[in-house]
């Protein structure tokens, strides 16, 4: 009953947070993994603990927040997460994966572990760690975004700085200044209401997002397919990156682009729509269809090269071929 009370919680919380992903933004797998890095990064902490027998003392919420989310910041910083539900899900997931770990281990071993215990680690200290971990993904994420054009060197150290807060919220509620059970309810509260209302802020972004992007999208694919490149912005820089490539490499880049832009208005429509409550289950000639596509970009990819790729940045997003299009039409 006691492993019940204190881990049942953590796997409800991560349920609720996903569900309300109304684009399918995140997906179980990534989910998943993150979950499994949360878990091993508790396992390494105790196993350090362990092992030197030194406890980490007043900086171990530092540590423990700033290993529990360095993959996923890194990965906000290089723009493979670029959604504020993305990072506050797949933090979540990290909080959940290291808190599972964790409270396993006190229900195991602390002696006089009781049911109010079971109770405080399962919704409260649980909680913590998984709403740290979002909230410090999360203002990465402002960071990243109000630093877009700085160096990267100053993006990242600047993002990195944001674990702040989250130390600060950690390290007090170590304190217990409050009664035990006020202090679980408030961080229950807290947190709760910052996801609902990161989440109303980027369901906005997204659909302002989605409206520009397949407008641009459809503008610049209808422009390529009529021959009349100059009629679009994008256009006329694409002819303007002509003269930089051979005219081989740059009909690749043609051809990469305009198969780019295909998959990403279906995939983009598709998260409409299933936003919408309309699902569209691909079917297994679609399937075959968008595989084999996959397989031609990531082809035509390798042939442009880096160079090819860093010219078409100011055009496309490569984030979308590599995480939520591969979702949606796979």
């Amino acid at each position: 009953m006691l492993y019940l009370i204190a881990l049942l919680p953590i796997i409800v919380y991560v349920v609720i947070i996903k569900a309300m992903d109304g684009f399918s933004i995140a997906s179980w797998k990534r989910i998943l993994a993150w979950f499994v890095w949360g878990f091993v990064t508790c396992g390494g902490l105790l196993l350090y603990s362990r092992w030197t027998g030194r406890d980490l003392g007043w900086y171990a919420p530092l540590v423990e927040e700033f290993l529990k989310a360095l993959p996923l910041v890194i990965a906000v910083c290089r723009k493979k997460v670029v959604f504020f539900s993305e990072s506050l899900i797949y933090g979540t997931a990290i909080g959940a994966g290291f808190a599972f770990l964790e409270n396993v281990i006190y229900v195991a071993v602390l002696p006089g572990f009781t049911l109010g215990d079971a109770i405080l680690r399962g919704f409260g200290t649980a909680v913590l760690h998984m709403g740290c971990t979002a909230l410090y993904t999360t203002l990465a994420i402002i960071i990243t975004r109000i630093l877009a054009g700085k160096p990267h060197w100053l993006m990242t150290c600047v993002a990195f700085i944001s674990i702040l807060p989250s130390f600060v919220i950690h390290y007090y509620y170590n304190k217990f200044l409050l009664p035990e059970f006020l202090q679980l309810a408030l961080v229950i509260l807290v947190m709760m209401g910052l996801f609902v209302v990161i989440y109303d802020i980027d369901g906005k972004l997204i659909h302002k997002w989605l409206d520009t992007c397949i407008s641009n999208d459809v503008s610049l694919l209808a422009s390529m397919k009529a021959g009349h490149l100059k009629e679009t912005s994008a256009g006329r820089y694409l002819l303007d990156m002509r003269k930089k490539f051979q005219p081989e490499v740059f009909f690749d880049i043609c051809t990469y682009l305009g198969l780019y832009l295909e998959m990403s208005i279906a995939a983009k429509s598709r998260m409409i729509m299933k936003e919408a409550g309309i699902e569209m289950p691909v079917g297994e000639a679609e399937h075959q269809r968008n595989t084999d596509n996959m397989t031609e970009l990531k082809s035509l990819r390798n042939n442009i090269g880096l160079s090819g790729l860093m010219c078409l940045k100011p055009i496309i997003d490569e984030k979308a071929v590599d995480s939520w299009v591969l979702d949606e039409l796979l």
